[in-house]
């Protein structure tokens, strides 16, 4: 049986009823928040298809690409200044996985 079948699946697809308040604004039910990871300020994408309302949660990749960035800057004892300068210095060797 495919996964797509499983009781949890099914449970997912039942339609939930919310309401529009002020604004237009709803509120998504915590099962699928949860599921799908929306917190408190995460940005959905919305988009109308026919006569239904898709939301997706949005995946920021230029807020990602710097976050880890900022990260490896950090565990590799690197400041801007210092990473400006070997760029602008030439030799570079790329690492690929």
């Amino acid at each position: 049986m495919s996964d797509y079948h499983t009781a949890e699946n099914k449970e997912l697809f039942k339609p939930k009823k919310v309401r529009v308040w002020g604004k237009g604004q709803i509120t998504i039910p915590v099962e699928i928040r949860e599921k799908l990871g929306i917190k408190e300020d995460s940005y959905l994408e919305v988009f109308q298809i026919g006569r239904a309302i898709i939301a997706t949660p949005e995946r920021l990749a230029v807020k990602e690409l710097s976050d880890n960035f900022q990260k490896e800057m950090l565990e590799n004892d690197m400041n801007l200044e210092k990473l400006l300068q070997e760029l602008r210095e030439g030799e570079h060797v790329y690492e690929t996985d």
